[in-house]
């Protein structure tokens, strides 16, 4: 196993970048003086979940959740740099990810290994969607965008749904609860980021 290291800094609450090392055993969060601040061994770890979860200003944002018995541990790729403003940090955020879930699989053959959305949210949210969409569908249906060009007038409504139903689709795929393999479905879940 390799050693990654992650910086970020998650909110302003948080004065300084917080570190993270990944340890043969254990996921560590290090001061910067190289002392250790506390440890999650991946023994202890009951589930692992990995979601695209974009937000408002965080739009390329995706986390790892990590479940114990007592507590729970959320990480993001992505640094508060101040105000609406985030970094993305992926480029040493994934390989954290890689080596955590390795970790864990290796130490916990009992931890699952979820991906997506949490599913009483996922329901909800999708829900939702689904109403939006049928209440978007009525109104493009019944008022007229351009009136007395009912060519033109269809051709708007059609672009507007035809923008609007795949990303639909692509969030309801890319944020389905599901399991996945740790060692053999990853990196196929790390690329719903990009989906």
């Amino acid at each position: 196993m390799t050693t990654v290291e992650y910086r970020h800094r998650a909110s302003v609450i948080e004065k300084s970048e917080a570190v993270w090392r990944t340890t043969p055993g254990a996921l560590e969060r290090v001061s910067e003086g190289g002392a250790v601040v506390f440890r999650v061994p991946y023994a202890n770890i009951r589930s692992v979940r990995l979601a695209f979860a974009p937000g408002r200003f965080q739009t390329g944002r995706f986390l790892m959740e990590l479940t114990g018995a007592r507590s729970q541990l959320t990480l993001t790729n992505l640094h508060f740099k101040g105000f609406a403003d985030f970094e993305d940090r992926s480029d040493t955020f994934f390989p954290l990810i890689r080596e955590v879930v390795r970790g864990v699989a290796a130490a916990n053959p009992e931890a699952k290994f979820q991906a997506g959305e949490q599913p009483a949210l996922y329901l909800l949210l999708l829900a939702f969607a689904l109403g939006s969409l049928a209440l978007l569908a009525l109104v493009v249906a019944f008022l007229p965008i351009a009136p007395g060009n009912v060519s033109l007038s269809a051709v708007l409504k059609l672009g507007l749904i035809a923008f609007s139903l795949p990303l639909l689709l692509s969030w309801a795929v890319n944020a389905r609860p599901r399991r996945f393999d740790p060692h053999m479905g990853l990196e196929a879940v790390l690329k719903a980021r990009s989906a």
